[in-house]
Parts: structure tokens; sequence; C-alpha cells
């Protein structure tokens, strides 16, 4: 079996079913393998209430940092993320406590996406402000820099209502710079990617439309600097390389068509993506051991 992971020079990582029907311990077992079969990461889904029949997997879904927390002493190796987090619903302040703490509980494994989020009924439920969501991103992202690098003041946040000075933020994390990714696939994203983030985390489109979307990425100013590193989904029982997303659009997926799977990670390597995390439950409902063959398809074992 052709590894295809040994074929490029990217970089893989899994997110792992922390919604949808799998239970904890198929969380934890695919973490684990995961992590014996050499993936980079493991990634965590993120909402807190979604509304009824919202036509996502994401109704029953484990707190995301919650998740990481239970999966830093079980793991040992694999560095742990979390696909996005959205931190416009969080107090950005005690996100970046949070995120901190588990980075020194995992001796430096903590990685993470940002994202603006999208679904505004859940906004509503939780009695956050939608609309100037993007902005609160920004504010957050800043802040949140800001205090793990040490500093005792802050002063930009008008829209998330924090602003301080002489604090103690301590420990920080231990790692000294915590990457921290941008998701989606809006201008804004882009933007805030190249100005606030370590990289663009978005989707993969079906790729005719995705290489108009890195196109556009790299053509602003500090674009084609910046990594592209992708969300992507796997299913080896599948026959089909597209899917349909939470929000119903249309996505690019690995499937069972080991021909077909190379040929869309080298198109992906060609137009310089580094970095691919692998949903291995698109629809929240794949078995345990069907997410560990489609794993078992990049990374071998053997």
């Amino acid at each position: 079996m052709i590894e295809l992971h040994r074929v490029l020079w990217m970089k893989f990582g899994v997110c792992v079913p922390n919604y949808g029907s799998s239970s904890v311990k198929e969380l934890r077992m695919v973490s684990l393998e995961a992590e014996a079969l050499g993936y980079d990461s493991v990634w965590l889904t993120d909402h807190i209430l979604m509304p009824k029949n919202s036509g996502t997997p994401y109704e029953r879904i484990l707190e995301t940092l919650t998740c990481m927390a239970y999966l830093a002493p079980i793991t040992e190796r694999v560095k742990l993320g979390i696909s996005s987090l959205i931190i416009a619903m969080r107090n950005p302040v005690v996100a970046a406590k949070q995120l901190a703490t588990i980075d020194n509980l995992s001796s430096g494994r903590v990685m993470l996406a940002i994202a603006a989020g999208w679904n505004e009924k859940e906004f509503s439920t939780l009695g956050t402000p939608f609309h100037d969501r993007g902005r609160r991103v920004d504010e957050s992202m800043k802040l949140i820099r800001a205090l793990w690098s040490g500093e005792d003041r802050f002063q930009d946040g008008s829209h998330i209502h924090v602003n301080f000075r002489d604090v103690v933020f301590e420990p920080g994390p231990v790692q000294e710079r915590l990457a921290m990714w941008v998701g989606g696939a809006s201008e804004a994203a882009m933007k805030r990617a190249i100005t606030l983030g370590d990289a663009w985390h978005p989707n993969v489109a079906p790729l005719d439309q995705f290489e108009k979307m890195v196109a556009r990425f790299r053509s602003m100013p500090g674009g084609e600097k910046k990594d592209i590193c992708v969300r992507i989904g796997i299913d080896s029982r599948s026959d089909r390389s597209e899917y349909v997303g939470a929000q119903g659009e249309k996505r690019v997926m690995l499937s069972g068509n080991r021909k077909e799977n190379a040929a869309i990670i080298e198109k992906l390597s060609s137009l310089g993506v580094s970095y691919m995390v692998l949903v291995t439950s698109p629809d929240g409902r794949v078995p345990v051991r069907s997410q560990f063959d489609s794993l078992r398809m990049i990374y071998s074992s053997s």
C-alpha cells in the first residue's frame, strides 16, 4: 500500500469525533489511533448550543476545551487543536486562560484555529451579538496574544468590552508562540489570517472553486507568505469525492478511491497547502472502525 503521507511534504492531523453519535470511548479510541499511526495532531470541533433541526451533526457535541483537557494526559506526542474555536461566543480572557493552562498540562502541545462562526441562532440563544462578530474576533485575537506575551494592559477592546491595565496573567503558554490559524472562506477571514493569524484554515471546496479562493488569498498583501492549512472530510466507505457541509455547501472529501485521493492531495500540494486536518466523521455517524480504515489509508502502522 502506498502511504500518501510519504509522497508529499505536508503534515496531517485528524479532526476527532467530539460530536454526533460518537461516545467518549470512541473519541478516545480515534485520538489514540491517530497518535499511534503517526499523525501530527488531533483536533476538536466547536459549538455550544445549536438549534434543533439544524441539519448538522453538532446538536450533540462535547464541549471543546474540556475535551482538549481530557485528551492531554491520555496522549503523549500528538498536538491538540481546535477547528475552529468560535471565540466571538466566548469570554476571550477565560478562553486565553483555559488554552494556556492546557498548554501547560500537555507540555506545550496546544494549537488552534479561530473562526467567526456562522449560525446566527446559536449566537442569539447564547445572548451574543452576531453581526459584529468579525470585529470581536479581531479584538479577541489581539487580546489573547497580549495576555500570552505577558503584556499587563490592553486598551483595544471596544467591541468585546475588555480593557485592563496592571494585571497578571500567569502562567502563560509553554510555547513561545502558540499557533493560531484563522478559519473561514470569506475575504474577511482571509484578511484576518494574513494580519492576525499564523495560517489560513478553510474547508476544501470543489477544486476549481478552491483554486480561485487560493488565488485570491495569495493576491492579497502578505497572503503569498502565509501557510494554508485545510480541513477536509475523509470516508473510506464512500465512492464519492464530495459531500455536503453543515451550511449546505459542497466540500471535497477523500474517499475509498485511493487513486483519486492521491490526485486531490497532489493538487492541494501544488496550490501550496502545507497541512491537512482530516475529518473522519463528516456527518457525525461514521462507525469508529470505519474511521480507523480511513486513517490507515493515509498513514499505515505496517
